[in-house]
């Protein structure tokens, strides 16, 4: 997932913040640290760790709060590691999220770190009242395109928070009347108001899900052609609205 501006730090549409990002400085070791969002399993909003790319912060009560939560998870391992070029990839407290018990289904169970499994529940609710509204429907199945994959970002030379199991890409959605709503054939050209119900229905999913801060970053066609066929969604400490 590329990185554009931070909302919290200066930097040129389209590209990293004008420092750029460090990765794996600073914090404890293995490189986390910087300042933790006030709420894990929401948006970061703390300014202060906009430069920070390392994996999450450890969450030592996360099987307490995905309880609390209601979201179903089974215990997983991706240790943090560094790689020959100096990266990090692996996070701290990775479950493969189940979701909650009557939730929808998924194409396969995304292995995501703590604060992602939070924010996916949160995710889903705000999925089913969205489709209620645009659609008057619900949505039973999601196809997801990835979570964990060591790597750097397409167009920058900085670690992806896909290297974390801190990001997922979504490609569509299956309604209880069969139909499959896909982000490449309905979300439409950027700058062209959609016509259809299906694309309303994934640029009001897309911004409310960035405005109400389930995620910090949530990527689409607006930001870039790379996008065209998915959304990415990510906790990453710095904040994108790739939505508009």
């Amino acid at each position: 997932m590329p990185l554009a501006a931070s909302a919290h730090s200066a930097g040129a549409p389209g590209g990293p913040p004008a420092t750029g990002p460090r990765a794996g400085s600073g914090g404890a070791p293995g490189g986390t640290g910087g300042g933790q969002a006030t709420d894990p399993g929401r948006a970061d909003v703390d300014p202060t760790n906009d430069l920070l790319v390392a994996p999450p912060d450890p969450l030592p009560d996360c099987a307490e709060r995905l309880e609390k939560a209601g979201i179903r998870f089974t215990r997983a391992e991706l240790p943090v590691r560094r790689r020959a070029g100096g990266e990090e990839c692996g996070a701290p407290d990775v479950v493969v999220y189940g979701g909650p018990e009557g939730g929808v289904r998924w194409n396969a169970a995304p292995i995501v770190s703590c604060g992602l499994a939070l924010a996916l529940g949160r995710f889903e609710q705000v999925l089913a009242e969205e489709a209620a509204r645009e659609l008057g429907r619900k949505v039973v199945r999601i196809e997801q395109g990835g979570t964990y994959n060591c790597r750097k970002m397409a167009r920058f030379d900085l670690v992806s928070e896909h290297s974390f199991a801190n990001a997922i890409d979504i490609r569509s959605f299956r309604l209880d009347n069969g139909v499959t709503i896909a982000v490449e054939r309905h979300f439409g050209r950027p700058g062209i108001e959609p016509k259809t119900a299906e694309g309303r229905f994934l640029r009001a999913l897309a911004r409310r899900l960035y405005d109400d801060g389930v995620f910090s970053v949530v990527i689409t066609e607006f930001f870039d052609r790379l996008h065209r066929d998915h959304f990415h969604f990510d906790q990453a400490r710095y904040r994108i609205d790739g939505t508009r």
